[in-house]
Formats: structure tokens, sequence, C-alpha cells
């Protein structure tokens, strides 16, 4: 494990002349740390799943009191073995309880910025600021890296569990996945033109007068909202395809708008009976529709 951290200190280029540089950086922040946890937690407080890590005061606290030690020890100029496995630990309560690689891929980044503003406002020669920039970068990157290790260990372990024949139909099944995603999007391509075609129709009916003037402007609305709703859903599947979460909310809004349609032409019924039953039965629908758009984006908002 001490060949580990050294090889990862070479290969991050960190020196003792950074270390130095590091240690001179200490009696500045030393006055912030105050001012840096509560920025700090300003900006995590921010993110839209803080309050699920951060549950109550006393969890608040001590966090708190962690980040404080780790952002002192940061300028301490002891970055030894000891040093090393507490940040494996960091990495591994992360795993533990969930938190995305992403959150602290973005603390660290709002560390590195802090830093560099403080920096430039207590540094005043230019190549000193930029040597400290330098040193206090390398060490952070490096805490980023390790504390990530974790997550990575624990993405290769469970693949080291596998069997041979799971592990060819978890290749199998990730492919066929790829191919299915790729299929929807081709798919939707071709629901798009096709609303186009109906948008067009619509267009082609009210210009030669084929269906009276309210009944085509609601015709080519309800065309467009429907066409509206299948671009939103092609968005995101691409954002999909790249690795984001698909929103499942977008395939009530592409029923909602196609209901809202039927609801626009069935407005325009003559039968007084039959208008009045498409009308509550279509309007129950979306009333439904609504419900259940409103808790889906209720729990993704919470």
């Amino acid at each position: 494990m001490v060949e580990d951290f050294n090889q990862i200190k070479k290969d991050f280029e960190f020196t003792d002349e950074d270390v130095e540089n590091i240690v001179k950086l200490k009696p500045i922040f030393e006055q912030y740390i105050d001012d840096f946890v509560e920025k700090f937690y300003r900006f995590v407080f921010r993110f839209p799943q803080a309050s699920q890590f951060l549950k109550n005061e006393e969890i608040l606290k001590y966090h708190k009191e962690k980040i404080r030690n780790w952002f002192l020890n940061l300028f301490s100029g002891k970055y030894d073995l000891d040093y090393f496995l507490k940040l494996r630990k960091i990495g591994e309560t992360h795993v533990k309880i969930g938190l995305p690689t992403h959150y602290v891929n973005a603390s660290i980044n709002f560390v590195r910025r802090y830093i560099i503003e403080i920096i430039d406002r207590e540094v005043e020669d230019r190549q000193e600021r930029n040597r400290y920039v330098s040193s206090i970068g390398k060490l952070l990157d490096i805490n980023l890296d390790i504390m990530t290790i974790a997550y990575r260990e624990q993405e290769l372990s469970k693949y080291a569990e596998m069997t041979t024949m799971e592990k060819k139909i978890f290749a199998f099944a990730k492919k066929f996945s790829d191919v299915i995603d790729l299929f929807i999007l081709i798919a939707l391509v071709i629901v798009a033109l096709s609303v186009f075609f109906l948008f067009g129709y619509d267009l082609y009916k009210l210009t030669f007068n084929l269906v009276g003037l309210e009944e085509g402007i609601l015709s080519i609305l309800g065309s467009l909202l429907i066409l509206w709703a299948v671009g939103e859903l092609m968005s995101e599947e691409i954002r999909h395809l790249r690795g984001g979460r698909f929103a499942i909310n977008i395939f009530i809004g592409i029923a909602l708008a196609a209901i809202i349609r039927k609801l626009f032409i069935a407005s325009l019924g003559t039968d007084s009976e039959k208008k009045a039953i498409d009308l509550l039965s279509y309007s129950a629908v979306i009333l439904s529709l609504g419900i259940v758009f409103w808790l889906i984006s209720k729990r993704e908002s919470s």
C-alpha cells in the first residue's frame, strides 16, 4: 500500500517542493476556515439530494467537523500512508452511503476554486501565486483520485464475482440494451416524421376548406403539441444514450399531449350527448395523467 501511494504521488509529479509550497499556505487558510465551511455548505445544499445525506443537525455537525479537519489537513505537509488511508476511508464511506461521484467531483472543484480565489487575494507576487496554485492543484487531484478509488473497486469487485457465463450474459445484455436504445431513437425519428405529415395534412384540410376554421386550427395546435412532446422524448433518449437518467415523465407528457388533441377535436362535435360523454372521458384521463405527472415530478424534485 505504501508503494501504491508513492506511485500515485509520482504519477502526479507531487514533489517535496510542492509540499513546501503548500505548507506556506497553512497560516493563510487557517484564518479562512470558518469562511470556507460556511461557503462549502452553502454550495453543497444546492445539490438536489443533499438533504438525503445530511438529514439532521447531528449529522450535519459531525460532517462539518470532518470537512474542517480534511481542509486543514490539506496544508499540514504530512502526506504519508496515514493520510492516504484516511482518504481511502472517506471514499469507502461515500460508497456505503450511496453518494454519487458527481457530488464528490463537484465539491472538489468548489474547493479548488475557493483556494485559488484566496491565493489571488492574499499573495501579491504572480510567480509565487502560480507555484502555490500548481502545488495545491496536484494535491487536490490526488485527493480526488484516492477518494474515487473505492467507487472503481466496488464496480470491479462486482464484476469479478461473476462466473464466466454471467460475464458473457452481462456483456450480451449490455450490447443488446444499446441496440434497443438505438432502435427507440430511430423509431422516434419515424414518429416525428409521421407527426410532420399529420401537421401537413391538418394544414391541407384547413387551407382547402375541408374542415371548419375552428376545427382546423385546433387540429393544427394538437399536432404541434404532439410534435413538441415527441421532440422532448427524443432529447431525453439522446441524453440517456450519453449516460443520463431517463425521465419517465416525458412519456406521461406525450400521453397528455395526445389526449388534449383528442379533447380539442371532441369539443367541436355536434351530437350533444356524445360530445358530453367524450369531454368527460377525456377530461378524466387528463386529470389522471396530470396527477401521475405531478407525483413523478414531485418525487424527482424532492
